[in-house]
């Protein structure tokens, strides 16, 4: 019986696929194998969907460095490194098809889940994200000198009559606090968890769309930091406006949170609003079992972005709206940028359901 081959990573399916329905179908296939069927392809091209969205925004950010180069005391270096990030992601794009042992790098990712080039072209979003995200901090007070938190809490005041700091403020027990900050901390973990789910289970197809969705959300966000600059409630209330959070190690984590992100004015909009929405429809759409795991925890983060006084209230309304968006556009966009038609689970296993009827 001849060899059954997996999905090629990043290239096109060239040529006939023979046998399709008894290789998606036949005793030969694995039951966790991705429901895209042996011989499709994850994306069109070299690049993915990822890969456009990720050049798109440091090409963005590179031109904008360009653009204030007179403010920028580190212009040259900070461009030097957005170009040489461009660079390593077109690399990575033309490594070839085929490892040393004649294996796609798909086969290698279904037969042993490791590789090195290939989890390394899958996985450097990891190390991209907190880089980008990092720079932040000292681009937006050049390129974009004014805060704009006095705005944002007036328009939270016009919207809901007052300030929504000083009405959780009342809820400030320690228990509270601790749940809140816990719940804020998984803002890492989920997009993770549920990208280590659709990778173990070698569906990298589904695993595509969930990078595309996030690095999408992501970097829309960061553009609205540089839009819209504002250091947030837990700086900009006066000293005395509000009580100071207690609770076992809660100070010793906001501390690290401070230094780790500083003052990096990441407030409009909500990042952890919209990425947290947008992991949540990822969920569902592709994991119901993880979506009504992560859903009361997504919840519970978002109104502690609020509670814990990271974001104004317009924030979390931006970052909702913004992540429907995205969530209503992502199959579009997605297939836009060369990505391949992702349905839901329930979808799939209908039809693997329907195709095994038709067997017997």
């Amino acid at each position: 019986m001849s060899r059954l081959k997996p999905p090629v990573v990043g290239q096109d399916s060239s040529g006939p696929v023979r046998n399709r329905a008894s290789a998606e179908t036949g005793p030969g296939r694995p039951d966790n194998y991705p429901s895209e069927g042996f011989g499709a392809s994850l994306y069109s091209g070299r690049f993915s969907p990822a890969d456009k969205v990720a050049v798109s925004y440091v090409a963005i950010v590179a031109g904008l460095i360009l653009a204030s180069y007179n403010r920028i005391d580190l212009w040259a270096i900070l461009l030097l490194a957005h170009l040489a990030a461009i660079a390593i992601i077109f690399t990575m794009a033309s490594w070839p098809a085929r490892t040393s042992a004649n294996h796609t790098l798909a086969e290698t990712l279904n037969a042993r889940g490791t590789g090195a080039l290939a989890i390394a072209r899958s996985w450097y979003p990891l190390i991209l994200i907190p880089l980008t995200y990092k720079e932040l901090g000292y681009l937006i007070p050049l390129i974009h000198a004014h805060d704009f938190d006095r705005e944002l809490a007036l328009i939270d005041h016009r919207i809901l009559g007052g300030d929504p700091v000083l009405w959780l403020d009342r809820m400030n027990y320690p228990i509270v606090t601790l749940i809140m900050q816990a719940s804020y901390l998984t803002y890492y973990v989920t997009p993770i968890v549920l990208a280590i789910a659709l990778w173990r289970a070698k569906r990298f197809r589904d695993y595509q769309f969930l990078l595309f969705v996030i690095l999408l959300g992501l970097y829309v966000s960061y553009l609205g930091y540089i839009a819209v600059p504002a250091i947030g409630p837990r700086f900009f209330l006066s000293p005395g406006e509000v009580k100071p959070f207690g609770g076992p190690g809660v100070a010793v984590v906001r501390a690290f949170l401070d230094r780790f992100e500083g003052i990096t004015r990441d407030c409009f909009p909500s990042g952890h609003t919209e990425l947290t929405l947008l992991v949540l429809f990822c969920a569902y759409r592709l994991h119901k079992k993880l979506f009504h795991i992560l859903l009361p925890v997504g919840l519970a983060l978002i109104v502690s972005t609020v509670y814990l006084r990271y974001h104004y209230v317009i924030d979390v309304i931006a970052g909702a709206a913004i992540a429907a968006a995205l969530a209503l556009a992502s199959g579009w966009l997605h297939r836009a940028a060369g990505g391949v038609s992702v349905r839901s689970r329930e979808g799939a296993d209908n039809d693997r359901a329907g195709r095994a009827a038709e067997t017997r």
